[in-house]
């Protein structure tokens, strides 16, 4: 029998994030990182495998994303911010060490967490973006009318809006 998912609101850095767990971490703890634009549920499939594997499973939804605060509107969020979510998160949960999986837009932050944090860091898999240590522009690699580019037109709703209205 699959073990239930277990939902709770964590304050990190000054936002409520919603996080999803399962299982005992008797052999450590998985940490997955969604794309965009995506939620945690992206995960359920494999957070369920990894603890029925004796890990303990954690997807959170990105500042913003899903269940989670959004920033202020005037806040930007950088990439620097979504790597100390992760360290928040770790914190109040008591991890010490943890493998990150980043899918998409949760790849960055995933390969920039254990160059950070090379401590707190078992190991990193990482699915559509490859590592890549120079820095780069992504508005100037990406063509004209691409989809990530297309959601940060300012007249767009935020996109929390379009996953509740998915959800409910």
């Amino acid at each position: 029998m699959a073990q239930e998912i277990e939902h709770t609101h964590l304050p990190i850095r000054g936002l409520n994030l919603h996080v999803a767990q399962v299982g005992t971490g008797e052999l450590g703890t998985v940490v997955f990182l969604h794309g965009f634009p995506e939620i945690w549920y992206s995960w359920r499939h494999q957070m369920r495998a990894v603890a029925a594997a004796g890990y303990r499973a954690i997807a959170p939804d990105c500042r913003g994303y899903g269940l989670s605060e959004q920033p202020p509107e005037h806040e930007e969020v950088s990439p620097d911010d979504l790597i100390a979510d992760v360290l928040g998160i770790l914190d109040a949960l008591s991890v010490p060490k943890a493998f990150l999986v980043g899918k998409d837009f949760g790849a960055m932050p995933a390969y920039e967490f254990a160059l950070q944090h090379p401590g707190r860091t078992l190991g990193v898999v990482c699915l559509g973006i490859p590592f890549n240590p120079a820095p780069m522009s992504f508005d100037a690699i990406m063509p004209e009318g691409f989809y990530i580019l297309r959601w940060r037109v300012r007249s767009r709703p935020p996109l929390t809006a379009y996953i509740q209205l998915l959800l409910f």
